[in-house]
């Protein structure tokens, strides 16, 4: 087990991605039948302001660093 600590951000850029995502996943949650994954999925597909230099989307940004390091996985 790891430590970690939560604290303040002073980068508004993180908070509103962070608000965004949360607005997203109640928008696309089934309410009745909420599967996770499938969600999850659907949020790492969504484009992200941070990434827009690089590789737009969190799923994107992912596979561009697994293909750069493979040996670390």
């Amino acid at each position: 087990m790891s430590e970690y600590r939560i604290a303040p951000t002073a980068n508004r850029s993180i908070v509103g991605v962070m608000n965004e995502f949360a607005f997203l996943a109640d928008t696309w949650r089934d309410a009745a039948r909420p599967n996770l994954l499938e969600l999850a999925v659907r949020l790492a597909a969504t484009p992200c302001s941070p990434f827009y230099q690089r590789h737009v989307s969190p799923d994107r940004e992912l596979t561009a660093i697994v293909q750069q390091s493979p040996t670390i996985w």
